[in-house]
């Protein structure tokens, strides 16, 4: 069963796919206050870790009202593809003249817009419906749904606003070591919990589990003489991390059989995290915690055959009890 959800090697390992849409995008235009429509709409997901990381950095540089995010609703029985459907739309949306497709219906028909002009008639999408995404509402076509790339431009975007905050996720000069962290992690323990809980076969789950433990040692380790991850400064890969540590107890440990215990064991990490929150008091605001790790349980219905949710306590529950 799991062979037919997820792909895998020859040896069981999980294989992230990448189905990404936008390549290199252009700077984000800002747009005129006059201007009947608003140009960018971000859909993105609370229980998926990756929408989670755009969603904190646009807490963190305070783009709340720059740039309009759809939350979107993981519903498979619904959605036609992909398992995300939109919420009924705001008033604001249907006042900026944005396309019906845009904002009503599931993440897939978004996908079947966007590329309206290269399907032919009937045709429908057929790659992954996937989140985050942005789209450009004004031309109707998909900027980038790769989170990296949406960090970048949403960081890239605040810098240019003439309110512009001190706050930098990606400071010039430091590129090449916040994408080296970005792999480096990635590898280790955003992916790493993923390939522990879809493995097929012992020495995939072994290898994953290995690389798990390993990065739990080693940023615990790097936070004893550091406050954030890159050095004096919140970065891009903080928030990357604060997406993947605040699923960690109550979703990969549990359904994914990702090992090291709980965030409370690892001291400097749950400094690091009390750090993040008190520094950046919007980030528990980033995350319904109790309905992203249930999310888990309820949709990955293979590990989860019974569906049966746990207790999950709220995100400041959680970091209470670091």
């Amino acid at each position: 069963m799991m062979n037919e959800l997820v792909t895998h090697d020859e040896q069981g390992r999980f294989i992230r796919e990448s189905f990404q849409a936008g390549n290199n995008p252009s700077p984000l235009e800002i747009p005129i206050v006059d201007e009947d429509y608003r140009r960018y709409k971000l859909y993105l997901g609370n229980p998926c870790p990756w929408c989670h990381r755009v969603k904190a950095a646009i807490a963190v540089l305070n783009l709340e009202g720059e740039i309009p995010v759809t939350m979107l609703i993981d519903d498979a029985e619904k959605a036609s593809k992909g398992g995300w459907i939109l919420p009924k739309p705001s008033t604001d949306d249907r006042k900026a003249n944005i396309a019906e497709e845009l904002i009503t219906g599931d993440l897939a028909g978004v996908y079947n817009y966007c590329y309206r002009d290269i399907l032919q008639e009937g045709e429908k999408y057929k790659g992954r419906c996937t989140a985050p995404l942005l789209v450009d509402t004004k031309t109707g076509t998909i900027v980038t749904n790769e989170s990296n790339e949406i960090m970048v431009l949403l960081n890239d975007y605040a810098r240019r606003l003439p309110e512009h905050e001190s706050i930098d996720l990606r400071p010039v000069g430091m590129e090449d070591e916040l994408d080296a962290a970005t792999k480096h992690w990635f590898d280790l323990l955003w992916n790493g919990s993923y390939r522990c809980g879809f493995a097929t076969s012992q020495l995939a789950y072994d290898e994953a589990a290995s690389d798990v433990l390993k990065g739990l040692t080693e940023m615990n380790e790097l936070l004893a003489s550091r406050p954030y991850l890159l050095g004096q400064d919140v970065s891009e890969v903080d928030l990357k991390s604060f997406a993947w540590v605040t699923r960690h107890d109550y979703a990969y440990s549990v359904i994914f059989k990702s090992p090291g215990g709980r965030i409370a064991q690892y001291p400097h990490i749950s400094a690091w995290v009390k750090r993040l929150v008190n520094d950046h008091p919007k980030l528990l605001d980033s995350i319904d915690l109790e309905d992203a790790c249930g999310s888990y349980y309820r949709q990955l219905f293979m590990l989860n055959f019974g569906r049966v949710v746990p207790y999950l306590p709220n995100v400041k529950e959680w970091v209470a009890g670091l």
